[in-house]
């Protein structure tokens, strides 16, 4: 093996670590993310120890040069505003055509993902035979998702609230506009085609992608808000877990329907408001 034959020479591997500190500065010079300094010292880490080498990254130094590389290079994280149920109502009019089945693909799409807090990638792989309809409910089966490392999947229970943006209610009319067949693997957000009549769903079963949904979503929406640099396809998540945070769901619950592994990630999708802000200082009895 030449891996073997370097190791013998010792003048190759393992790697030395005023080398490899060297080698990150070099990169945190040039790179203008982390990212670059981050991959690297873990590429040098899974190398060592695949051949069961010494590893440079455990020096101290060489740590201090990857968290110096992140302190320097690092940007604060700027978040979008959480969608809001006002937002959705006046898109919603603004969309509304009966029988216009563009219009209510990305109406179903926003409420949905709303109501679920579902990421991007979770609303375009769901298929018709992941839906069932109950009297006062639909279960919409998640079959994997970014935190679901084993693939177990996930059922996302959502009311029939019967309003105009009741979620249930607005995508059994997709369903019936698109003619969707009951348990067919077809893709609920799919491609359309134009017709003399309006749209139709594809015959070759392609899930709408992320650059069409985003930009669906900007069309949609970018008439109501003053800027919409400040809201993205993630504020629908966002926005359904702020609005159950403020409606006093209890944690677990919230947890579970979101579909988080952890306190932290779920606490960061939510705006908390001006009024419960006060709350903390009002409750020191000063």
């Amino acid at each position: 093996m030449v891996v073997g034959k370097w190791v013998g020479i010792g003048d190759a591997l393992p790697a030395k670590a005023f080398h490899v500190a060297l080698y990150l500065v070099s990169l945190a010079q040039t790179a203008n993310t982390p990212s670059p300094i981050v991959n690297a010292y873990y590429s040098l880490k899974w190398f060592h120890d695949l051949y069961d080498l010494d590893s440079p990254t455990k020096s101290n130094l060489v740590r201090n040069v990857l968290e110096a590389s992140k302190r320097r290079l690092a940007k604060p994280v700027v978040k979008k505003k959480p969608m809001t149920v006002d937002l959705l109502l006046s898109m919603y009019k603004s969309k509304f055509s009966v029988g216009n089945l563009k219009n209510q693909r990305i109406r179903c799409a926003c409420l949905l993902a709303f109501a679920g807090f579902l990421r991007s990638d979770e609303l375009l792989r769901i298929r018709v035979c992941d839906v069932m309809f109950a009297s006062a409910y639909m279960s919409v089966f998640i079959e994997s998702s970014k935190t679901d490392k084993y693939r177990d999947g996930a059922w996302l229970m959502i009311a029939e609230t019967g309003t105009c943006l009741c979620p249930v209610k607005n995508l059994k009319l997709f369903f019936d506009w698109a003619s969707l067949k009951e348990n067919s693997d077809q893709y609920i957000f799919c491609s359309l085609s134009p017709t003399k009549d309006g749209y139709k769903a594809r015959s070759d079963n392609k899930s709408m992608s992320y650059t069409t949904l985003r930009e669906l979503f900007i069309e949609a929406f970018k008439p109501l808000v003053e800027d919409m640099s400040q809201f993205c396809l993630h504020s629908l998540r966002a926005g359904g877990a702020t609005a159950a945070a403020k409606n006093g769901i209890e944690d677990r619950l919230f947890k579970r329907h979101g579909r988080w592994v952890s306190e932290n990630a779920k606490d960061g999708y939510v705006e908390d408001s001006f009024t419960e802000r006060l709350k903390v200082s009002e409750s020191l009895g000063l």
